[in-house]
């Protein structure tokens, strides 16, 4: 299950105080309720401190975990979770990720973000990279603000931790392709991960015992892909659900990106 944080998020204003609160919703630009007057350059010279309130029932908080999910964010920013620091956007990442569970209480909860001004050390590095995925960073805007909604995460057995894909390619022709799904159980329930690629569909149990699963795809006839001008209606996607997460992701299938060749 998720719950969107997309808005309302209450925006003021950390250095220039006579700049007034507003309310935005997410996805968008600071700028968007802002003066017309402020330039996009001064806002971004300039600290903001965001605040939304979320209310957690009985229900929510019996997940095993609880993860706070941003993506979309181009400038530093510390997240913090009823007034503690829990992890920075410094942009080694495109989507961060944390177990928050431990910081929210049944009933109300404060949820800010605020951007500052970049310090060298990143807060709890290595609790913020310990269930990274492996996402190719990338630039949204050069304008300041959020460009996916946030949302809090809830797991209830399993966290899906990544999905990578693994090309072996046939001097006859064809390919296998290889969908490797990584996870971690928080509680030992009997759990399956749905893996959908093609038009094909596969209900893979997982081992509570492992942290990995593998699916394996046979492609006859795969579809002219060019990695040096890719097209989307050249490419597959392959869709994971995992216990209430997903992963999507489009790839092209090119024998110069094949691990083997047989």
């Amino acid at each position: 299950m998720q719950l969107s944080l997309a808005g309302l998020w209450q925006l003021s204003p950390l250095t220039d105080l006579s700049i007034p609160q507003d309310d935005i919703t997410f996805p968008a630009p600071l700028s968007k309720v802002l003066p017309d007057s402020i330039t996009e350059q001064e806002i971004a010279a300039q600290e903001w401190h965001l605040m939304h309130d979320v209310e957690m029932d009985e229900e929510m908080m019996r997940a095993q975990a609880i993860d706070l999910v941003l993506e979309g964010i181009d400038f530093h920013a510390e997240v913090r979770v009823n007034g503690i620091a829990v992890f920075d956007c410094d942009g080694t990442q495109a989507i961060y990720r944390k177990d928050v569970k431990p910081y929210l209480d049944k009933g109300g909860n404060r949820i800010e973000i605020l951007f500052l001004e970049e310090e060298e050390s990143l807060l709890f590095e290595e609790d913020i990279t310990d269930f990274a995925r492996s996402e190719p960073i990338k630039h949204y805007d050069t304008r300041i603000g959020i460009w996916r909604a946030p949302y809090l995460q809830f797991i209830t057995n399993t966290r899906l931790d990544n999905v990578t894909t693994e090309q072996v390619w046939h001097y006859s022709g064809g390919c296998e392709l290889l969908v490797h799904v990584y996870f971690t159980n928080l509680h030992p329930e009997l759990v399956s991960a749905s893996v959908k690629f093609d038009g094909m569909t596969y209900q893979v149990p997982l081992d509570v015992r492992s942290h990995e699963a593998c699916v394996l795809f046979q492609v006859e006839a795969p579809k002219a892909f060019n990695p040096q001008d890719p097209q989307q209606e050249d490419m597959y996607q392959v869709e994971v659900d995992l216990d209430g997460q997903s992963d999507s992701q489009w790839i092209g299938l090119h024998h110069s990106l094949s691990q083997a060749l047989f």
